[in-house]
């Protein structure tokens, strides 16, 4: 508080780690600066209110559900008054701070002829630097009050990660730039059984779990990606050891748009016997194509993936029809650790993540993970396409939950959409609830050796 307050400070990041009351001082800090502006500066009421201030985050749905519902827990309820899309927040008719999301243009545009006092970013981490020099430039020395520049203040608050942030903050300060330590222990409001919830989902990334939880900005690149290329590595030089038993299965990650693909994955484990790619196309092929495969496989279960109402769900029932056994994966569904996971998309990538970081897909059974790599003309293992979609996603950690990024964003960064991807994190997930084979015995994982058709 004591360097927001000071001349010498233009920009204060408040960062570290998580449920460290960062947000909560966002919003109280907001609310108070704008108060003390129309008091200092004798702002007049007005039907116009002085627009002072922006308060708002990368996205604008995350903004939505957790900074300004923590603004509307926080601030009094009859200190403003709150409307409009995106939402406006008036003071006493004097001022009004604007508020929302980077990821609307509209929003955006506005910073360039915009004059602001001051702003308050969440989660800055998320921002680009350009971005967060359109808003510099729309607050340092642009307002001007009764004849007099406004100098601006800028408040951030960030998770570490490797960014900009921490080159201008930590790295390379310039004088008018302040770093403060956030820790869970400064919020009085955090409990223990959320230390213990996050030691527990980050035990198997300790440097993810050192940021998170001390605020350890001395975290790799590669901290919050999901899932890491030396755990594949690890589970393809796994092979020539010998499985306690084999559960055979299918799993169906289908095309929900036409520049999708439908995949289908014969699983003997974690390994994958056999893949199947298919362009967008009527449910009656993809079933058909399942229900053959299964069939070929001893009718072994099959997962599918289904949102309700979409390709995948009329194949569920097109199989189900053909008296397949089917389990339904529901990406946005509740979680079965909901203290844990945002929904069911987040704990089937997390404990896929974890189920290649330890190696064993089954403590109990010591049931390792193992793949196969494809080779040139092969059509089973693990491929470069499939390889590299598992290793683009990253997480995050929002209100105690783990927030897979969402896949819009990845598709942004592939180029298409990681169906492959998905696929095998389905036929992970899925693997718990896989009938055990009625074989008893030990079976051995090795590389399959090409057949003479192949060759």
């Amino acid at each position: 508080w004591d360097f927001l307050e000071s001349p010498g400070t233009d920009e204060v990041l408040y960062g570290g780690a998580k449920y460290g009351g960062k947000s909560w001082f966002l919003c109280v800090w907001s609310y108070l600066r704008a108060c003390a502006f129309a008091k200092k500066h004798k702002i007049p009421k007005s039907s116009h209110p002085l627009k002072v201030g922006f308060l708002g985050r990368k996205v604008a749905k995350m903004f939505r559900e957790t900074t300004l519902d923590t603004w509307f827990k926080t601030i009094p309820a009859d200190g403003y008054v709150a409307k409009g899309n995106p939402t406006e927040i008036i003071i006493d008719d004097r001022v009004k701070i604007l508020t929302g999301g980077f990821d609307n243009r509209e929003l955006v545009n506005k910073f360039n002829s915009a004059e602001f006092a001051f702003f308050a970013v969440d989660q800055a981490e998320e921002l680009t630097r350009d971005e967060m020099a359109l808003l510099r430039l729309a607050t340092f020395g642009r307002l001007v009050v009764n004849e007099k520049a406004i100098p601006g203040k800028g408040l951030l608050t960030a998770n570490p990660r490797h960014c900009w942030l921490k080159d201008e903050f930590i790295l390379n300060p310039i004088k008018q730039r302040k770093f403060v330590s956030a820790l869970p222990t400064d919020n009085p409001y955090c409990t223990q059984k959320y230390i213990d919830n996050l030691i527990d989902s980050l035990k198997h990334r300790p440097k993810l779990l050192a940021a998170y939880r001390y605020g350890n900005w001395d975290v790799l690149e590669d901290a919050e990606q999901v899932i890491m290329d030396s755990w594949l590595e690890s589970a393809l030089n796994r092979h020539g050891e010998y499985w306690p038993f084999v559960k055979e299965y299918i799993a169906i990650d289908c095309a929900r748009f036409g520049d999708d693909e439908t995949v289908i994955l014969l699983m003997n484990n974690t390994d994958i016997k056999e893949k199947i790619v298919m362009p967008y196309c009527r449910t009656t092929e993809i079933s058909g194509r399942a229900a053959a495969l299964s069939h070929q496989n001893n009718d072994c279960e099959l997962v599918v993936e289904s949102i309700g109402s979409d390709l995948g769900a009329g194949v569920v029932d097109e199989l189900t029809e053909l008296g397949h056994s089917v389990l339904v994966y529901t990406p946005q569904g509740k979680s079965s650790e909901p203290d844990k996971y945002y929904n069911c998309r987040a704990e089937a990538w997390s404990k896929t993540a974890k189920v290649l970081c330890s190696g064993v897909i089954d403590e109990d059974s010591n049931c390792f993970v193992a793949l196969t790599k494809r080779g040139e003309g092969d059509n089973y293992g693990l491929d470069d396409t499939m390889r590299g979609q598992l290793c683009t996603p990253h997480y995050k950690w929002v209100r105690g939950k783990i927030v897979i990024e969402p896949k819009e964003d990845i598709k942004d960064k592939l180029g298409r959409s990681p169906d492959h991807a998905d696929a095998y994190v389905i036929a992970v997930w899925a693997w718990p609830f896989i009938s055990m084979p009625n074989k008893s015995g030990s079976v051995r994982h090795r590389k399959r050796q090409k057949s003479p058709m192949s060759m």
